[in-house]
């Protein structure tokens, strides 16, 4: 009889089956050595027992369902250009350059997110009728695509976070991306959505703009529009440098800079640097 750990255990490495593709690899790999050191040895028995076909084209349906669903989210407005280039970014999916990523694909993964977005960026670059932002404008879409991957807190046990002060000495998360644009982009997105049919693409302003693109540990992404001053602050956060020292040397009030930084904790971009990453 299995205990409710070992059941736990053995709907992880199913939905590992099919979420992982060289996990699968692996599993069905000549001999009995396990893919992973934490797969007991009688659900390995299990895993290898299922039809290995079947069950990659079970994967590689959800798969291409998984980033579907991505790719309709973030990438709206690319979609809302295919009026003017006959180019829907979903369509990517169908492509063989999509169909050659499949063996390596890990649901969720930044790498794998990596991966489509650098085929969105060559698919939807190729696109005739580009209006001159275009390029921009997928940049942006595939910031949020690759910073929404990787693990999340799912629940959680812990205490809230004590408050920053003055003297607290937070650190960016390696995941937060900065954006330096040429076009407001930003300004750009509700137009692309409600512009009427017409012979040409809405036009953009051109004006430097510098975003922050981030995600909570519940994988909520957030995107910040940032004044120089701003970027100045986040920059000298490294884990060593006070808020107060921080603030001090982008000339921003402490006061100001102590509510910033918990703006920036809650949105994902900093945390305490001695915080644990979020696991899956």
């Amino acid at each position: 009889m299995t205990t409710a750990h070992g059941d736990r255990a053995l709907h992880d490495a199913l939905i590992r089956l099919l979420a992982d593709a060289p996990f699968r690899d692996a599993l069905h790999g000549d001999g009995d050595r396990a893919p992973a050191s934490d797969l007991a040895p009688e659900h390995r028995a299990v895993l290898r027992s299922v039809d290995p076909e079947r069950v990659r084209r079970f994967a590689r349906f959800l798969a291409r369902q998984y980033y579907a669903e991505r790719i309709v989210h973030f990438h709206r407005y690319s979609r809302a250009l295919t009026r003017w280039t006959g180019r829907a970014p979903e369509a990517v999916l169908r492509t063989p350059e999509f169909e050659a990523l499949l063996p390596s694909v890990v649901l969720g993964s930044r790498d794998t997110a990596e991966r489509v977005a650098a085929l969105l960026a060559d698919y939807l670059g190729a696109a005739p009728h580009l209006p001159p932002y275009a390029e921009e404008l997928v940049r942006y879409q595939n910031a949020q695509l690759v910073v929404e991957a990787g693990p999340r807190v799912w629940r959680s046990d812990d205490e809230e976070p004590a408050p920053f002060t003055a003297e607290s000495a937070p650190v960016r998360e390696r995941g937060a991306l900065v954006l330096h644009l040429t076009w407001d982009i930003p300004a750009l997105l509700p137009t692309l959505l409600t512009a009427p049919a017409a012979e040409r693409p809405p036009d953009a302003r051109r004006a430097g703009v510098a975003l922050l693109v981030a995600r909570s540990p519940r994988a909520r992404v957030s995107v910040l529009r940032c004044s120089r001053a701003l970027l100045d602050f986040l920059e000298r956060l490294d884990g060593t440098a006070t808020i107060a020292a921080a603030a001090d040397a982008a000339r921003l009030p402490v006061s100001d800079a102590v509510e910033i930084a918990h703006t920036l904790r809650e949105a994902g971009a900093l945390r305490a640097p001695h915080a644990s990453a979020p696991t899956t």
